[in-house]
C-alpha cells in the first residue's frame, strides 16, 4: 500500500481552511451588501410571526400557521429563533423595496437570518471540499450559490442537510472488493447510513424540492445493496426525522402534505409563473451565465464558476461514473426534474450544484492529467 505524505495531508488541509474562509467572507460580504429580495418579504414576515408564538410560548400555533404552507417551517423557525435571541424591530414591510438596500433601521432584522443562511452555505462548500477540493473551490466562487445562501432564503440549510446526506451515504457504503464503487457486494456500515437518513429527512423538512436527493439515494441504495429490508429501514428513518421536524404537518400529515404539495402544482400554473416566459430549458441557461454579477454590480469579484461548471461537469462525468455514481446520479436527475418542473426560478439550480462541482472538478483533473500527459511526452 502507498504510504500517504504528511505534507500531502497537511497540503490538503490548508486547501481547505482556504476555501472555506473564502467561501465564508465571499458569503458574510454578500449579506451585507444583497440589496432586498422577493422572497425574502415573504420568508421573514413568516419568521416574524413564529418568533412572536416562540416568545408566547405558543408551540401549537406553530403546527397550526399556514400562512407559507408552500414550504414547511424548520428554516424559517431558525430565523424565528434568531430573532427571539435578539429580538431586533420588525421592519415596515410595505416600506421595502426590492432591489433597494435594507434601511439602516432594517439591517438588524435581516441580518441576523441572512447570516443563517451564509452557514449554511458556508458548511456546504467545507463538506464539498473534503468530497473534492475542486468542487469546493468552485462552490465557493459560484455567484447563484453566494447570493441565495446569503439572504433570507431557504437554500442555505436544506442544501447543506442535502449534502451531508450524501455525503454520509457515499461513506456507508463499503465495497468488499477492492474497488469501492464497483457492483460487488456491499457492507452498510449503519452508523453512517441512519445519520444520513435523519439529514435527509431534515433536508426535506427544510425544503420540500431538496427531499429529491432521497430519490436518487433509494434508487441506488436497491441496486448496490439489494436489500428491501435495507431500503425500507433507510426510507423509515428518512421519514420520521421528516416528520419530527416539520410541525405543519402534525395535526394531519397526508392531509397537509398534500395541500403544501398541490399548492406547488397549482403555483407553477399561476399567471406569476406563466407570464415569466421561462422556457424548458431556462435551468441549463442559469447555469451557463453569471445573471447574480448583473443584478448586483459590486457585490461579487467574478462569475467565471458560473460560466465553467456545467461544460467541466459533462467533461468529467465518464470518470464520475466510475468513482462517484451517486453525485452523477443526484445531478442527472436533479436536472431531469429541473427541466420537468414549470416553476424555473433561478434559485432552484441550486439543488444540483453541489454534485455538478464533483463532475466538474473532476473535468479539471482530467484537462489537468491531459496536458500533463502531452508536456511529458513533447520532454
Amino acid at each position: 500500500m502507498k504510504e500517504r505524505r504528511p505534507w500531502g495531508r497537511l497540503g490538503l488541509g490548508l486547501a481547505v481552511i482556504l476555501i472555506v474562509v473564502l467561501a465564508g467572507f465571499l458569503r458574510n460580504r454578500a449579506v451585507r451588501l444583497l440589496p432586498v429580495d422577493f422572497d425574502e418579504l415573504t420568508y421573514l414576515p413568516a419568521a416574524f410571526r413564529y418568533e412572536e408564538m416562540l416568545a408566547r410560548g405558543s408551540w401549537g400555533q406553530v403546527a397550526a400557521f399556514d400562512d407559507n404552507l408552500e414550504h414547511p417551517p424548520l428554516n424559517k423557525l431558525l430565523f424565528a429563533a434568531d430573532l427571539w435571541v435578539r429580538n431586533p424591530k420588525e421592519p415596515q414591510w410595505d416600506a421595502l423595496e426590492v432591489g433597494r438596500a435594507i434601511p439602516l433601521a432594517d439591517q438588524a432584522a435581516f441580518l441576523g437570518p441572512r447570516r443563517i443562511s451564509a452557514v449554511g452555505g458556508a458548511l456546504q462548500v467545507l463538506l464539498m471540499t473534503l468530497v473534492h477540493p475542486l468542487a469546493g473551490l468552485l462552490l465557493a466562487l459560484d455567484t447563484y450559490h453566494i447570493k441565495y445562501c446569503a439572504q433570507v432564503y431557504l437554500e442555505g440549510v436544506p442544501g447543506l442537510m442535502a449534502v451531508l446526506a450524501v455525503f454520509l451515504f457515499e461513506r456507508a457504503l463499503v465495497a468488499d472488493g477492492p474497488k469501492p464503487n464497483s457492483s460487488q457486494p456491499l457492507r452498510l456500515r449503519w452508523s453512517l447510513l441512519i445519520p444520513s437518513a435523519a439529514t435527509l429527512g431534515l433536508a426535506a423538512a427544510g425544503k420540500y424540492p431538496y427531499g429529491i436527493v432521497g430519490v436518487v439515494l433509494l434508487a441506488f441504495l436497491l441496486c448496490r445493496a439489494r436489500s428491501l429490508r435495507t431500503v425500507l429501514l433507510y426510507s423509515a428513518a428518512a421519514l420520521l426525522f421528516f416528520l419530527l421536524a416539520d410541525p405543519f404537518l402534525w395535526p394531519n400529515p397526508p392531509g397537509k402534505l398534500w395541500e403544501s404539495l398541490t399548492f406547488h402544482v397549482r403555483y407553477s400554473q399561476s399567471e406569476h409563473v406563466v407570464s415569466s416566459g421561462m422556457p424548458w430549458y431556462s435551468p441549463f441557461a442559469h447555469l451557463l451565465r453569471a445573471a447574480p454579477t448583473k443584478w448586483h454590480p459590486g457585490v461579487f469579484y467574478t462569475g467565471l464558476a458560473d460560466l465553467i461548471i456545467l461544460p467541466l461537469s459533462l467533461l468529467g462525468v465518464p470518470r464520475a461514473l466510475r468513482e462517484r455514481p451517486v453525485w452523477v446520479a443526484w445531478a442527472g436527475f436533479g436536472l431531469l426534474f429541473l427541466t420537468l418542473w414549470p416553476t424555473k426560478w433561478p434559485q432552484y439550480i441550486l439543488l444540483v450544484l453541489p454534485p455538478l462541482t464533483v463532475c466538474a472538478g473532476i473535468g479539471i483533473e482530467q484537462i489537468g492529467l491531459a496536458v500533463w500527459t502531452k508536456m511529458r511526452r513533447r520532454a
